[in-house]
């Protein structure tokens, strides 16, 4: 340790900035505990907001500048939160929830919303505040009323100006369409290929978290359609009790709908858009979701990807079985209804047929 100290005091404070900022977010912390000299300069908001920008290009948007460096610490802050993914470890989910439901509202967000393929970005977006799908134009006396019924209606959020939008691909050295076949092949191209990250920025507290898995959780073809596909992010979110939710879990799914076209080589995203469900299947309502993305900003965090794909499977299974036993509710209901009206009808025959 004497000797890596003396080696880097040989080197400018400029050449060893340099070598900081090409490490990954990961490898910076571990670098900066070995020397004061290398702490000081991990300190350095530029070097952070450097890997910001890299890792996350929608961070380099002016629109997000404002967003991410009110604080002090702002960059190092957003790395910290949004790397690692969420995990589902729910042990203690009642003591994630540091404010008042009542004090969340949408404006109180940020969003930060980059897809790449093959490690390259192909659009970026950033949304200050929530778009509620149901957002139009009010006056003042009807807004109140207005944001009462959409906290109460199915959450869904829809940010537009990623959807519909043309990706040519081949500039980086391959042909998106020669590289697959069938359908199938197609489907493994995209679960391998397309990366997804949808930050969750709370701009009062700082506080930031990823909601997307990364990678695809699930990728489907849609068969009565012309090439499109069905992308499945997401996280599990372990909620409190007081939510009342299924085993008190949450699975907030991001889905991405884009087209193949053969001819011109081009991958159209046609829809990008989030949603709370609960184990059930139904789609949590406004006000809830938002207090479980508030929770999310909380949750336990993990590297281990592989972690997290377990937890959305188990999820899963939940929701299968709930579904299960719902359907055989709906059967036993519908032989007792059916052996209701046989008993009836035979003790109808049996009064008016004559002794």
């Amino acid at each position: 340790m004497e000797h890596l100290q003396c080696d880097l005091k040989c080197l400018s404070r400029d050449i060893l900035a340099d070598i900081m900022a090409r490490l990954d977010g990961s490898t910076l912390p571990s670098a900066a505990c070995t020397c004061s000299d290398l702490r000081g300069i991990a300190r350095n908001q530029r070097l952070w907001k450097q890997l910001c920008n890299s890792t996350w290009p929608s961070t380099a948007l002016d629109e997000a500048q404002h967003l991410i460096s009110s604080s002090t610490d702002g960059f190092r802050r957003f790395y910290a939160d949004s790397y690692p993914l969420i995990s589902n470890d729910h042990k203690d989910a009642n003591n994630y929830f540091p404010i008042q439901p009542t004090l969340i509202s949408p404006s109180n967000f940020a969003l930060f919303i980059d897809v790449y393929y093959r490690e390259k970005c192909i659009t970026s977006s950033v949304l200050d505040g929530i778009p509620m799908e149901t957002d139009f134009g009010q006056d003042d006396d009807t807004t109140t009323g207005l944001m009462s019924w959409v906290l109460n209606c199915p959450f869904k959020v829809v940010p537009s100006d990623i959807n519909d939008e043309d990706i040519e691909d081949g500039d980086d050295g391959h042909d998106f369409v020669s590289l697959v076949g069938k359908a199938d092949d197609r489907c493994n191209e995209l679960k391998e290929g397309i990366r997804l990250s949808w930050v969750l920025l709370d701009k009062k507290r700082g506080k930031a978290g990823n909601l997307s898995s990364w990678k695809p959780l699930s990728v489907k073809k849609i068969w009565a359609s012309n090439g499109d596909y069905i992308l499945h992010f997401g996280c599990i979110i372990p909620v409190q009790e007081s939510l009342q939710l299924p085993h008190n879990l949450a699975k907030c799914l991001i889905v991405a709908r884009c087209n193949i076209e053969e001819k011109r080589g081009y991958l159209r995203w046609k829809e990008v858009s989030m949603h709370i469900e609960d184990t059930s299947g139904a789609y949590v309502n406004g006000g809830n979701s938002l207090i479980i993305l508030n929770q999310a900003l909380y949750c336990s965090r993990s590297n281990n990807r592989h972690a997290v794909e377990k937890g959305y499977i188990q999820f899963e299974g939940r929701k299968q079985e709930i579904i299960r036993k719902k359907k055989l509710e709906e059967t036993l209901a519908d032989w007792l209804c059916i052996s209701f009206e046989v008993v009836i009808l035979l003790i109808l025959g049996y009064r008016i047929l004559p002794i």
